[in-house]
């Protein structure tokens, strides 16, 4: 839907939902050189982005509304594609910016369903942290963008400036701890292998072993709860 005046449109998905504000400069072709896929991105500042995968339908529309023949192509660059080991589902980071976020592409059904299950998880599984759907996608979106992680009894929460756990059942469990983004990025490269492994992954211990093994460093913070029962959780 062209904004002329404002020098910009909205893109729509069929249900009607909003996906994106997009400039007119902001309308070309960025392919990746590894998967062929091509997107188009929308960069509104630092940690601000829309990104969507491009096909033959949104091109076509695209061509009409620019009133251009062929869209103008060049490489991903700036940006990395990733993939969500738990789910299979992809998404897109800036680089650099990898413990801030990114945008998750539901490129399929199979996707929509396998995001629809992981939020379906989080608010069956800890009411006491997650009160409505809402709040429960924006969990699977995190935690498909390394994020947020699931666990037995709660969530971790996790940064380019460190992490942190709540428990649902027993919020005395809570825990924080801060660092750097190295050691996200040591982080989440560990966890892409290691995820299925962690069997106790919401005691603060299992990463005291983690942060060793990945030769990283952190500063353990109190959090309110261990603050007034006066010891750290471990």
């Amino acid at each position: 839907m062209p904004d002329n005046e404002a020098g910009c449109f909205d893109i729509y998905n069929k249900q009607g939902e909003r996906i994106g504000a997009f400039e007119y400069s902001d309308v070309k072709v960025r392919q990746d050189s590894t998967t062929g896929k091509q997107f188009l991105i929308s960069e509104h500042g630092t940690m601000s982005y829309d990104a969507m995968v491009l096909d033959g339908e949104l091109k076509d529309a695209l061509q009409n509304v620019t009133g251009v023949e062929a869209l103008e192509t060049e490489g991903l660059q700036g940006f990395t594609l990733k993939t969500h080991s738990g789910t299979g589902i992809q998404y897109l980071v800036r680089d650099g910016e990898e413990g801030r976020g990114g945008k998750v592409l539901l490129q399929s059904q199979a996707d929509i369903e396998k995001y629809e299950a992981l939020a379906e998880t989080y608010f069956n599984k800890y009411p006491n942290l997650v009160h409505d759907k809402d709040a429960a996608y924006i969990w699977a979106d995190l935690e498909i963008k390394g994020l947020a992680q699931h666990t037995n009894n709660g969530i971790i929460s996790m940064g380019y400036d460190g992490m942190s756990y709540n428990d649902n059942s027993n919020y005395k469990n809570n825990w924080s701890v801060l660092f750097s983004g190295d050691t996200y990025k040591a982080i989440f490269d560990w966890l892409q292998n290691n995820r299925g492994s962690i069997e106790e992954m919401q005691k603060f211990s299992t990463w005291q072993d983690v942060f060793k093994s990945i030769d990283s460093h952190y500063e353990r913070i109190w959090s309110k709860e261990e603050e007034d029962q006066g010891y750290l959780n471990n």
